[in-house]
């Protein structure tokens, strides 16, 4: 009976030690789990950063170009009116008629 309850005990002391191992084990795999999950986590919100940036140059890059587009077109309207022949002349008339009344007008 002794050798029964000895072995028992042995049984015990061996399941024991087999859970405590299997805890560690656990303890270690979620460990390296949770380490692999936090270093996905921080790439992923680097490459969102990235790509945010990214799409923040795009659209600077665009409202550039369409803002340059924007002054090109408003600076050749300017230049074609400065060159309107029959402007020019229209106002070299009254610049004339004006200096013609002369400072009593």
């Amino acid at each position: 009976m002794d050798d029964v309850i000895t072995r028992i005990v042995e049984i015990e002391r061996q399941c024991s030690a087999d859970v405590e191992q299997v805890q560690r084990d656990s303890a270690r795999n979620i460990e390296i789990r949770k380490r692999l999950l936090d270093e996905e986590a921080a790439r992923e919100r680097e490459r969102i950063a990235e790509a945010e940036n990214a799409g923040v140059a795009e659209a600077l890059a665009e409202a550039k170009k369409l803002s340059e587009a924007a002054f090109s077109a408003a600076r050749t309207d300017s230049d074609r009116v400065f060159e309107d022949p029959l402007l020019k002349e229209a106002v070299r008339k009254e610049i004339l008629a004006i200096l013609l009344a002369g400072p009593d007008a």
